[in-house]
């Protein structure tokens, strides 16, 4: 994927956003400090991977099974693109709702 200077540069304000706050996390500085108390130097090195995919104008379709899953982790599904089962509709998920979805490790087929 060939990345223009606009996406590198939002890219490098990530890592640095990234950056920012793990260093100035109060937990990881007193832990880091309780390494150093008990005489050992330390390096920390954090390695980030970011996955970039151009967004789709078609959003997947969620199936009865999607919609189970997410309200079985309370995740709340809105009524008014309810499945339904007599017309076959199904309601459309959004990129942020795969994205979500892919956090959990739940991959979506490409079929839907």
């Amino acid at each position: 994927m060939q990345l223009d200077n606009e996406l590198k540069q939002l890219l490098r304000e990530l890592g640095q956003a990234i950056n920012e706050t793990v260093s100035d996390a109060d937990r990881i500085t007193a832990a880091i400090g309780r390494i150093r108390a008990a005489g050992y130097d330390i390096v920390l090195k954090l390695d980030a991977t970011i996955g970039l995919a151009k967004r789709e104008a078609k959003p997947a379709q969620m199936t009865p099974q999607d919609r189970r899953l997410l309200q079985s982790l309370n995740v709340r599904v809105d009524d008014d693109g309810a499945d339904d089962e007599a017309t076959g509709e199904k309601p459309q998920l959004s990129q942020q709702d795969l994205k979500f979805l892919k956090s959990l490790k739940i991959s979506l087929d490409d079929t839907l």
